[in-house]
């Protein structure tokens, strides 16, 4: 029933290449082929990464796979075992880091259908590395690595402090849970412990079950020394919990620390807690209750292992009714639906570092290490590190003092020759960079002449910074402006900005910090210029230095200058250029405005809205013919296909892939085309035809008639008001029943958007679907998909249920009277017939019944069949009260049968069957009541006794009735 059609697609390429990266380096971290996304390095040792996104660039232009070897350029790297089998004598390259692309090699599949066992074996496995289907190799980013090693491989300089600004990666729950954890708890008090149920530390729990995993132990007769014949015993001894929780990856987890202590509000007392190494406390709480005071802690734990300790010491207690003063210390690891933990992956290099390593590799400057002043570089990268000014440096070419200025540019700071040790020294421009006692003073009377710079006017300042920066999450540069707010209002709104680069920043903070210091320069009004003085002990002065200047003639005092050049003149004279500071530690009242990039670049495909399900009849007919279909099942009844629907998820997707799962592997089986999708804005019932919709696509372009799946229902358009949202349809077509469904069910517009799966699948057979969006730019990965399961169940070749199924003239009642038989009435529907014109809905009149068809009813309560009846060639059926419990809830079924195949579909619906509620018309011969009723009803009969008299005369004695004690006047007129 139908087929696949095969189609050339295009060449396939493979190639085994290598890629030279250069310098030695630690590792790769991650490699993106022509900016369709990161792949990652798993952190796991091994010296290769395992790639496999055949459909990287898009269903035509296919992808990448294969394995990537990676040489990081040690000085033992040996030849690569790819190329030393087809070239004896190739070099192994060292100190040269690259990367080798080879294939993942043969692989046979196996995969069982229905008519056989079938060998595949995927074509992108192959001894060369897949790179699509275009002649030539795309564009790659490579992400390197080097910060714990240096150049010539040796261990970093002060390795402690060279790696800032470890980036976390988000990873699922799911992730989280396949990490082992261990987790021991102890306490003891005195010489009592009690240790929980994790009592070694061999012993690693496999994975987080659930959401969390609780270890806690229970107390009992701690601290029994008390003073029991005072109000207020003092408790006499320490009970200390512990906890040491390790897991197998570094992680951030949130754990919960919660336990008791005997206080009181009278008496209160807060145990003292940490937890080592420092982490940060979330929240923590106090609760005064029955049993003493609640302690919980609520704390977030960075890295692989943490120690828990808390301490309950000797305090005064309300009670000495209870004998557990600690109980119990639990220990609970969890995350929350909106916390997501983080995994430390990578950093970047201090800058001091790398200035350091600029110096002295032989590759670059070539200095002897003792020509650096380590005490100096130390105290600059513990202060970088601190600030957390981390870069990520590339450079191709570039002179190494050109490279050093750069670098001291984006750190605020200078490098300088001591002119009395000869050796190298960092001076970073921070206020507390030097000590009182390291600042120069000059007296006047020394100063031989002064010449100052004309002085920078107010509205010639530069107010506003133009900053630019690497965006590595962008993979490109990203700009902002810092302005200087006060400087602009006084010049009444003039702007005089400046650009500033800082292209070894890859995020906005470290740009915004240091572009604010070199701002708060620049906005200020500062005094510069040349000195020159026959002081002597100015010959022993440095570059960068700070001096304490006094010119009476231009200012009152001393201004703080910072010595930028020092020229030795003949004999004692030296000259010096300076610049006033500028304490760059000042508020600065500036703003930064980060200019919203519009973002042009294509979306990356998104999981799509996707709804499988087994073709139905009327399906199979719309796409290969009555005939073919009827064949078919005329051939094998017992076969069935998967079929499948989906919403548009983004604009750039023109459609999306369909994958089905046997039990072996996923395969592409076809190509869906988007069909129209509209959400419920309510809740409706089976017998709403008109509701309110929300988020309509174009369904101006739908055609009434359209068939519309929702869940287990097929209903058909038949209008819709843009202005309310009220769409109206046909309710239960064909093989389907009227349903209940809850707000926000999507409703798809199908008909012609079906995509099926050629492979025909037996009855009993599951099948897992996944649809993947494709863009332009690529297919969404398969991994990224939720399955949806499909149970074959022959559906095509089962007839129709019954339509427009009433009881007692009522649709889908509520209640019946226990006292009133049970009328059922319904129309036929034809599977066979109903494959053209207007589509029946379940409410419209019936047509011929399908030969060989009749009708099921049951009818039950509490789990028990309490009627049944098979066979039924009529659409009506009488189930006698006899039958029905009062006061019960009761299940009624009906079906379709022919040739042992039941209907799809069942009508059910549940009501209530209850006690007759009648009104009591009864008459009365004055002393009796007489009337009808059920023999169980309850009857009660009120009498109204509130009567007039009523009398009369007949000329010799009165006679008439009144109420019991009833006073009756006669009047006798005379």
């Amino acid at each position: 029933m139908g087929g696949s059609s095969s189609q050339t697609i295009g060449q396939r390429y493979f190639a085994k290449l290598t890629n030279f990266i250069g310098n030695p380096i630690e590792k790769l971290i991650g490699i993106n082929f022509d900016n369709r996304g990161w792949l990652f390095k798993p952190d796991n040792g091994e010296s290769f990464l395992r790639v496999e996104s055949p459909n990287l660039y898009g269903d035509k232009e296919g992808g990448v796979a294969g394995f990537i070897d990676i040489h990081t350029g040690t000085a033992d790297q040996l030849p690569n075992a790819t190329y030393s089998a087809d070239f004896s004598k190739v070099s192994g390259y060292p100190f040269q880091s690259y990367l080798l692309f080879r294939g993942l090699g043969k692989k046979t599949e196996t995969t069982v259908t229905a008519s056989g066992v079938v060998q595949s074996t995927p074509k992108h496995y192959n001894n060369s590395f897949y790179h699509g289907n275009s002649g030539y190799m795309k564009e790659m980013l490579l992400w390197p690595m080097r910060i714990h090693v240096r150049n010539d491989g040796r261990l970093q300089w002060y390795d402690e402090k060279a790696e800032i600004n470890k980036i976390r990666v988000e990873i699922d729950p799911d992730t989280m849970r396949l990490m082992t954890m261990r987790l021991d708890v102890t306490t003891e008090a005195g010489t009592q412990t009690t240790v929980g149920r994790t009592t070694s530390l061999s012993n690693w729990r496999s994975e987080l079950v659930d959401r969390y995993a609780i270890d806690s132990i229970q107390l009992s007769d701690v601290g029994s020394a008390w003073n029991s014949s005072t109000t207020n015993p003092v408790y006499k001894g320490n009970c200390v919990g512990r906890a040491q929780i390790k897991f197998s990856e570094k992680c951030e987890f949130i754990f919960r620390v919660f336990f008791h202590t005997d206080s009181s509000d009278a008496y209160p007392y807060t145990p003292k807690f940490s937890v080592e190494p420092a982490s940060e406390i979330l929240s923590s709480s106090y609760e005064t209750g029955v049993y003493g005071t609640s302690h919980e802690y609520i704390f977030k734990m960075a890295g692989g292992e943490a120690s828990i300790v808390a301490t309950v010491e000797p305090h005064l207690f309300a009670s000495s009714s209870s004998s557990n003063r600690m109980f119990p210390f639990n220990v609970t690891v969890f995350y929350p639906n909106n916390y997501q933990s983080q995994l430390t992956k990578f950093g970047e290099i201090n800058p001091i570092h790398k200035i350091r390593e600029i110096l002295t590799d032989d590759t670059a400057m070539n200095k002897p290490e003792s020509d650096v002043n380590d005490v100096n570089f130390k105290k600059a990268a513990d202060r970088i590190f601190d600030e957390g000014l981390g870069i990520s440096w590339a450079i191709t070419d570039k002179s190494c003092i050109e490279a050093i200025n750069e670098l001291c540019g984006h750190i605020e700071a200078g490098v300088r020759i001591n002119r009395q040790t000869g050796i190298y020294e960092m001076v970073l421009f921070r206020d507390d960079w030097f000590a009182d006692d390291e600042i120069h003073t000059l007296p006047v009377n020394k100063i031989k002449s002064m010449q100052l710079d004309g002085a920078v006017s107010a509205d010639e300042l530069i107010n506003q910074l133009n900053v630019s920066h690497y965006n590595r999450d962008a993979i490109k540069s990203s700009s902002f402006s810092v302005a200087e707010n006060a400087a602009i209002r006084n010049l009444q709104g003039l702007v005089n900005s400046e650009d500033v680069k800082f292209p070894y920043y890859t995020n906005q903070r470290n740009a915004a910090v240091v572009a604010q210091w070199k701002l708060k320069q620049m906005s200020t009004p500062v005094w510069q210029g040349t000195l020159t003085t026959g002081f002597y002990e100015a010959r022993k002065w440095n570059r960068y230095d700070l001096l304490k200047l006094a010119w009476p003639k231009r200012w009152n005092g001393t201004i703080l200058v910072r010595i930028m050049k020092i020229n030795l003149g003949t004999g004692t004279e030296v000259s010096i250029d300076f610049v006033e500071v500028v304490p760059y530690s000042n508020m600065l009242s500036s703003n930064i405005v980060i200019d919203t990039p519009v973002d042009t670049t294509p979306k990356p495909p998104q999981p799509a809205l996707f709804k499988a399900f087994e073709l139905s009849y009327l399906e199979a007919v719309q796409l290969n013919g009555q005939k073919a279909v009827d064949d078919a099942l005329a051939y094998n009844p017992d076969g069935g296909y998967v079929a499948c629907i989906a919403q548009r998820p983004q604009s750039n997707s023109l459609s999306a892939l369909l994958y089905t799962d046997q039990g072996n592997d996923y395969e592409r089986t076809a190509t869906i085309a988007y069909c129209e999708t509209v959400e419920l804005d309510q809740n409706i019932s089976p017998i709403n035809s008109a509701f309110i919709v929300r988020d309509a696509g174009e369904i101006d372009m739908v055609s009434t008639g359209t068939q519309i799946t929702v869940n287990n229902e097929i209903m058909v358009y038949q209008s819709y008001d843009q202005q309310t949202g009220l769409l109206t349809v046909k309710r239960g077509a064909f093989d389907t029943i009227p349903q209940n469904h809850l707000v926000g069910s999507v409703l798809y517009f199908a008909d012609d958007f079906v995509a099926v799966d050629p492979t025909e699948y037996v009855i009993g057979e599951i099948i897992n679907v996944k649809a993947l969006t494709t863009t332009p730019s690529g297919i969404l990965n398969i991994d990224d998909v939720d399955p949806q399961p499909v149970e074959i169940q022959v559906r095509a070749i089962r007839p129709y249920p019954p339509a427009n199924v009433k009881m007692n003239d009522a649709y889908f009642p509520e209640t019946t009277v226990i006292s009133n038989d049970i009328v059922l009435t319904w129309v036929h529907r034809n599977r066979l017939q109903q494959t053209g014109g207007e589509i029946l809905g379940f409410y419209e009149g019936g047509v011929t019944l399908e030969t060989g068809v009749t009708y099921s009813i049951e009818i039950s309560a509490n789990d028990t069949v309490l009627h049944h009846a098979t066979e039924i060639n009529a659409n009506s059926y009488v189930i006698p009260s006899a039958v029905l419990i009062q006061n019960k809830a009761h299940r009624l079924r009906i079906w379709s049968v022919r040739d042992s195949y039941t209907s799809f579909s069942v009508f059910e619906h549940s009501f209530f069957v209850e006690s007759a509620s009648l009104i009591l018309t009864a008459t009365t011969d004055g002393k009796y009541v007489s009337g009808n009723t059920v023999p169980i009803a309850n009857i009660t009969i009120n009498v109204d006794e509130s009567l007039t008299a009523n009398l009369s005369f007949d000329g010799t004695g009165i006679s008439g009735k009144a109420e019991p004690g009833a006073t009756i006047t006669i009047e006798i007129e005379e």
